[in-house]
């Protein structure tokens, strides 16, 4: 073990940070919960992160995006989707160092959200299996992808074309964005703060007018800046006459584009921004070279059926295991995190005074 542990690395260094969100982006196995800007935006609420990663030859070979919740004794360690490996051989090394390094830290918990899908498990399930593994969730506030909406942008090997697209829309999506490109819509891609604050202003009353929560824009806006700089993120916003009406964030990673949020003002009249800002989205997904776009899943009644004419694919992973490390520590964790679960502001609160 000693030897395997050679090869490994845990660090924030910007250089292994920067080749490690390429990695997540471009990669099939990766995905956009394991970039930096993700991983990095849960500091607000006492959070921290690290990458665990295998080197060799100055190239990342396997890994993890590792998040360190910690209340005062009680310390997760988290990989929110991973391990990431460039081959199943490295599977079983990269569990052994992972436990290793969430004990070093004293962690009294360790979970991950392996990256395979229902069709392609009994080789991981064996593995976790042998490592004492369980299937479950227990930091139930951290976001763990498990199900895609998932358009698929090629055909026969090749990017679809606009016409392909469309085609492979309802006949309300294709006409909706179809009446929409003939509106004067100036789309824009916010990269300033000021811009990123204007697009966040539509996603807060998108929610307030919906009746939904989202996080309050000082908690957020570090990690968002940074993740639109990175091209972690990208946000459009439609304009109309002079005036942001809707914006769009997706999130970049595993080789698709995933939508994160969204925000219009219809006080104008039905411009057709919902499907406008996801038609773009979608281009832009095909330009940076991605194979899918994940439109997400949930949402209101009507938010499913609007996500549903784009007629997207349902695909879901096999879920979070976790293994426990030290038990009473996890009884007691186990009857107190629900309170956490519900007062996440109090819970933030608490996490910066005890950390």
């Amino acid at each position: 073990m000693s030897s395997k542990l050679n090869n490994w690395i845990w660090t924030k260094d910007p250089h292994w940070i920067n080749q490690w969100d390429l990695i997540q982006k471009e990669s099939p196995n990766g995905m956009f919960t394991q970039t930096s800007s993700w991983l990095g935006s849960y500091k607000e609420y006492g959070i921290d992160f690290e990458l665990l990663l295998k080197v060799e030859n100055d190239q990342i070979k396997a890994g993890f995006g590792n998040l360190i919740f910690k209340i005062g004794p009680f310390l997760g360690y988290i990989c929110p989707w991973g391990p990431f490996l460039k081959t199943e051989e490295n599977l079983e090394e990269s569990i052994d160092v992972f436990l290793v390094r969430a004990k070093k830290l004293k962690a009294f918990s360790a979970q991950i959200n392996p990256p395979i899908f229902n069709d392609n498990n009994e080789f991981w399930e064996h593995s976790l299996s042998s490592y004492q593994f369980k299937k479950g969730n227990i930091f139930r506030k951290i976001y763990l992808p498990q199900d895609f909406n998932l358009i698929d942008l090629k055909e026969e090997g090749s990017f679809k074309s606009d016409i392909q697209l469309l085609k492979s829309f309802s006949e309300n999506a294709k006409r909706n964005i179809k009446a929409g490109l003939k509106i004067q819509i100036e789309m824009l891609e916010a990269k300033t703060p000021e811009e990123i604050r204007t697009a966040y202003t539509c996603f807060e009353s998108n929610a307030e007018r919906e009746g939904y929560s989202i996080r309050n824009w000082s908690d957020i806006k570090e990690s968002l800046i940074e993740g639109v700089a990175k091209t972690n993120y990208q946000i459009l916003m439609a304009k109309h006459e002079g005036e942001v009406l809707g914006a769009i964030w997706t999130a970049n990673g595993g080789c698709m584009k995933s939508y994160i949020m969204g925000g219009v003002d219809r006080s104008k009249g039905d411009l057709k921004l919902g499907h406008l800002l996801q038609w773009f989205s979608i281009k832009s997904a095909i330009e940076l070279g991605f194979n899918f776009y994940n439109i997400s899943v949930g949402g209101s009644d009507g938010v499913v059926r609007f996500k549903k004419s784009f007629y997207p694919t349902t695909k879901t992973s096999v879920g979070s295991y976790f293994v426990i490390l030290t038990s009473w520590k996890y009884v007691i964790f186990n009857s107190v995190f629900p309170f956490f679960e519900r007062n996440k502001r109090v819970a933030a609160a608490i996490l910066k005074l005890i950390r």
